[in-house]
This record gives structure tokens, C-alpha cells and sequence, in this order.
């Protein structure tokens, strides 16, 4: 029964849309929208391409000429190496500028001090701690608390000679250049003298000897001892084998520390323990018991003179 209901049911559901659209209430056909009236159109608004406003470009002879930038005078044949130095000036001035850097690190305390304070780190087994900055930031402001006596007397001694002398306007002239030159050469004695009281005289004479085996004859008859191209090469040997002193000297007593640590351990039969994570502690106890930073940091400015 059910299936005959629901088979009538289905034809039914066929059938009404033809019977629908005989009686006009269906209609498949697409005149009632074709007749529909049309929506009102909006009256369309031409575009008018926008002008660009132009506005008159100066002429040559408006425009700014090398006359109102420079005047003539300066551009005259010769001028400009009356009031400017050389190329060759100018490339010295800027090599010395380029390495003033290193020559503040190679010139000063801060080699030894810097070389130290790495060997300790070294010593310790801490690779990263303190970092590098830190290691270079404290060796800098040793350097300069070292260094300050003698960069007073270079200034002294080239104050006085840019005082007796009139200055220039302008430091990038040639009366400039030569102006620096002159100070720069009359405040050389402080270095000069500070490099010679922490050199070594083994090594200024060892570096003598050298230059008087291997420089030409005309260069050896005017040399002695004390020029900068004996002393500071002496000046650096020296200060690196210094800091290899102290060196040997912080690693004694970490090396027994390293030595005992693995003894006992290997008695103990704990092989699989790393001594390091034992002597690290006791290597770091050490240094707080006997203030290991401030005599290292005291002796290297002692050792200056």
C-alpha cells in the first residue's frame, strides 16, 4: 500500500508543472521579462581629460651659473694649489686617518692587556664569559687611564706649537696640512719616550742590529737606536712576550686544578664525568678567594712605566 501511495505521489509531482503552465499560471516562456520596462537610465557625464598645468621652465641664462656656487677668481689655472694641499697630502692624511685605529692598539697598553686578559679567559675554561666586547671595552679604558699622562704631554707640546704659530680657517688647506704636520712632529717626543721605558733594550737592540744587516747604506748611516722604525717594532715583540709571561704564570695554578680534578676521577672509576664540570667551580672559587681580577688588573698597570 505504501508503495502505491508514494508511486502516485511521485507521478504527481511530475506531472503538475505541464498542467500549471496549460492554465497560464507556469509560464516558462521569457516575454513577461522581455516586455518588463526597463530600469531608468542615469544620464551619462562625458569625462574631460584633466590639463596639466605647465609652468615655464628657466632659461640658460636664469639658471644658476658656477659663478654664483664659486667665483671666478678661485677658478683660475693654479689657484686651487695655493689654498688646497696636493694629491699626494691628501692621500697621506687619509691613510693616517685609516690607521690611527690600529695604531692606538699597537702604540699603547692595550696590547698587552688585551692578550692577558684573553689568556685568563682561556685559564678559566670559559669560552664566552666575559664576552669579547666586554674583554676589549675593559682593555680600552685600561689603555687610556695607562696612556693618559703621555697623551697630556703630546698635547702640551703640540699646544704650544699651534699657539705660537696662527692658526688656519681651514684644517684641509695646505697651511692646515702643514700646520698638523708640525704639531703631529713636535708631540712625537712623549711617545717616543714611553715607547723606549717599556721596551725591553734586548729587543730595541736585537731590531737594530737586523736593520743594520738589511737596510741600504745611505739608510744606516742616518739611523740610531732610538728612531721609530727600530723601537716600535721592539715595542710590539715586547709586549707580546710580556703577556705570554703573565699568561704562563695564570695557568699554573688552573693547570694543577685540571690535573687533580681528572687524578680523582679516574680513581674513583667516574670516567664518564666530565672534569670540567668538577674544576670549573673550584677554577671560579680561586679567583673570588684571592681577587683575582683586581691583582691581575693592578699588576698590568704597574707594569707600565
Amino acid at each position: 500500500m505504501r508503495f502505491i501511495f508514494r508511486t502516485f505521489l511521485c507521478m504527481f509531482i511530475l506531472i503538475a508543472p505541464w498542467c500549471l503552465a496549460d492554465n497560464g499560471l507556469y509560464d516558462t516562456s521569457c516575454s513577461s521579462r522581455c516586455n518588463s520596462p526597463k530600469p531608468t537610465e542615469l544620464p551619462v557625464v562625458s569625462q574631460q581629460p584633466e590639463v596639466k598645468k605647465t609652468y615655464p621652465q628657466p632659461t640658460f641664462r636664469e639658471r644658476v651659473t658656477a659663478d654664483d656656487v664659486l667665483p671666478r677668481e678661485h677658478l683660475s689655472e693654479g689657484s686651487f694649489s695655493d689654498t688646497y694641499p696636493d694629491l699626494t697630502t691628501q692621500a697621506v692624511i687619509l691613510i693616517f686617518l685609516a690607521l690611527s685605529p690600529f695604531l692606538m692598539m699597537l702604540l699603547t697598553s692595550y696590547l698587552k692587556i688585551i692578550i692577558t686578559l684573553v689568556l685568563l679567559r682561556n685559564a678559566l675554561g670559559v669560552q664566552q664569559t666575559p664576552p669579547s666586547q666586554v674583554l676589549n671595552g675593559i682593555a680600552l679604558i685600561l689603555s687610556i687611564y695607562v696612556m693618559f699622562p703621555t697623551g697630556v704631554a703630546m698635547y702640551n707640546d703640540a699646544r704650544k706649537e699651534i699657539q705660537g704659530n696662527a692658526i688656519p680657517r681651514d684644517l684641509f688647506s695646505a697651511e692646515g696640512a702643514e700646520t698638523v704636520f708640525v704639531a703631529l712632529n713636535k708631540s712625537k717626543e712623549p711617545l717616543r719616550s714611553f715607547l723606549i721605558r717599556n721596551t725591553p733594550k734586548s729587543q730595541i737592540q736585537s731590531f737594530y742590529k737586523i736593520s743594520q744587516k738589511t737596510f741600504p747604506p745611505e739608510i744606516r748611516e742616518h739611523m740610531t737606536a732610538s728612531d721609530f722604525v727600530i723601537v716600535i717594532p721592539a715595542f710590539i715583540m715586547g709586549q707580546i712576550k710580556n703577556a705570554f709571561e703573565i699568561g704562563v704564570l695564570i695557568y699554573l695554578p688552573f693547570f694543577v686544578i685540571d690535573l687533580v680534578t681528572a687524578n680523582v676521577l679516574v680513581a674513583m672509576q667516574m670516567m664518564m664525568l666530565s672534569p670540567l664540570s668538577i674544576s670549573l667551580p673550584l677554577k671560579l672559587l680561586l679567583v673570588v678567594m684571592v681577587d683575582g681580577w683586581t691583582l691581575l688588573l693592578q699588576g698590568l698597570m704597574i707594569s707600565f712605566k
